[in-house]
């Protein structure tokens, strides 16, 4: 009778090797090179036509957003709301602030923007990047998912199966009917992904790997779906059923395409002279992050905002798991020069009016370490970035106080910290580090001069809190005034002033209370 008494074990293993199994990893199969691709004739000219779907529908990218009008969707300016402070101050009654829960449901397109048909418009994202190149090319690198999704679920359907049949021969018939249902489900999805694979959204251009490579530039070409909501980037899930990319439904990277020094210099002075605003907004991501999440995350910030200017996204190797920390450690350090030539190549050569760069989580590690040897370079000149953002930076607190901080304000003209309390992921690194984290909150938050401290506890929304900087709609609203209205923090309404001078930092809450406080 051991089997019976094991059988639910290996019904728990058969579900565990279905879901785990259903994130596709190709970037790990390899097969020979494929050709290199001859750069399309037009990146040479002075601006590229962007490649639609429906030849006759006008499609602008954020970019090029002609002047603002009275009709443009803003931000609602609503009440700041007190919390209880350090300091001793006379108690205020607030007004009741409670976010309209419609607000993150409205769908964003960009002023001047046509969808097409087909429910879609598309917006380029500029790159840099010093991760190893992948063999398969985009469309291959896509197709190699969906075959390797398939695999994995219909190996699970498959122990299921066999699960099934042997609690059927041994009358364990609640373990039969589970297993059966699951065989059937995993069959069925895996039946619908084979399907839909036929049916694919063409790509063309070159994909990257979690590998080291050289530093390399480019342009990506993502599709915005009509119906994309702020703080979002929609994706297909299996918790939804959804199989395939939809790009009426997804946020979608259609195109890689690969520059020379010269041809990236020549396509980012033409998308500046195109540009509502000559403004270039430089986006660092964190931890578990591949290339393609890395693109989609700056094109959905920079429609968000949104961002007059031109986004780029600094993609350096990752290894895009949780698993991968100690890794990302290592090559995040390695990044570092990389980062520095780029930045600092773009500062002397683009001819950007302003420079900002947004840092996540230990994206911070590179970007403060590359601004601090810029800093050693240009001692005594004037600010080269305008606004610099550290978003839940995964960097040692004291060693920003000591080492970090005041170089960002030499090569900055403004520097914005968000930080919390409640930012799992880096509670979880002060343990593995033993130290706090600069992008922690709470009786050690970091405030040291010439940086704003604003303190976001309790309005993340993702899963481990910390990806609030795109997901929170009271934070992209903030970045929206630290960018684009280049507002201090003394003048953002929305803030309340904590601390004794000069030692102030500030809060952005988001629950109604009675509270003391400083209200700014």
């Amino acid at each position: 009778m051991a089997a019976p008494r094991n059988l639910n074990w290996l019904v728990g293993f058969a579900i565990l090797v279905a879901v785990v199994g259903c994130s596709p990893n190709p970037s790990s199969e390899r097969r020979p090179a494929t050709p290199e691709i001859e750069l399309p004739p037009e990146f040479a000219s002075t601006r590229a036509s962007v490649e639609r779907s429906d030849p006759q529908a006008s499609i602008t990218s954020p970019m090029s957003l002609p002047p603002a009008t009275a009709e443009r969707t803003v931000f609602a300016q609503v009440a700041p709301v007190e919390t209880d402070s350090t300091i001793a101050a006379d108690s205020i009654a607030v007004p009741n602030f409670q976010a309209d829960p419609s607000a993150r449901r409205l769908p964003v397109i960009p002023e001047g923007s046509d969808v097409n048909d087909n429910g879609y418009y598309s917006v380029d994202v500029l790159y840099a990047t010093d991760r190893a190149q992948n063999p398969l090319s985009l469309d291959a690198y896509q197709l190699a998912g969906q075959r390797q999704l398939v695999g994995t679920l219909g190996l699970g359907g498959a122990v299921s199966s066999v699960l099934c049949l042997i609690a059927w021969l041994l009358r364990r018939s609640a373990t039969a009917k589970l297993t059966g249902g699951l065989a059937a489900v995993l069959s069925l999805i895996a039946g619908a992904t084979f399907f839909a694979g036929a049916a694919t959204i063409e790509k063309h251009g070159v994909t990257y790997t979690d590998d080291r490579g050289t530093l390399v530039r480019g342009v990506c070409q993502v599709t915005i779906p009509k119906s994309h909501t702020r703080g979002s980037v929609e994706r297909p899930s299996i918790l939804k059923f959804e199989v395939a990319e939809n790009q009426a439904q997804h946020i979608v990277l259609t195109s890689v395409t690969e520059l020379p020094a010269d041809a990236f210099g020549n396509r980012l002075n033409d998308e500046l002279a195109w540009a509502e605003q000559p403004d270039v907004l430089v986006f660092i991501h964190g931890f578990n992050v591949d290339f393609e999440s890395a693109v989609l995350r700056t094109a959905q910030i920079s429609v968000d905002l949104p961002f007059q200017g031109v986004p780029i996204c600094y993609s350096w190797p990752s290894q895009g798991t949780l698993l991968g920390y100690p890794v990302d450690e290592n090559n995040v350090a390695w990044t570092v020069g990389h980062l520095k030539e780029f930045l600092t190549d773009l500062a002397d050569h683009s001819g950007a009016k302003s420079i900002h760069v947004v840092a996540h989580s230990m994206g911070n590690r590179a970007m403060t370490s590359a601004m601090q040897q810029i800093a050693f370079q240009r001692p005594a000149q004037e600010p080269i970035f305008d606004r610099v953002v550290l978003a839940a930076p995964d960097v040692d607190a004291d060693l920003f106080r000591k080492d970090l901080a005041g170089s960002l304000t030499e090569v900055a003209n403004q520097v914005t910290l968000y930080a919390s309390s409640n930012d799992q992921a880096l509670i979880a690194s002060k343990q593995v580090h033993g130290y706090p984290r600069a992008g922690e909150s709470g009786e050690r938050v970091v405030v040291v001069p010439g940086v704003e401290t604003i303190d976001v506890s309790g309005i993340d929304l993702s899963l481990l809190g910390h990806s609030y900087y795109g997901d929170s709609e009271p934070i992209l609203k903030d970045l929206y005034d630290v960018l684009l209205s280049r507002l201090p923090a003394p003048e953002r309404s929305s803030l309340i002033t904590l601390g004794q001078a000069p030692r102030h930092w500030w809060q952005l809450p988001i629950q109604p209370k009675i509270a003391t406080g400083t209200r700014r």
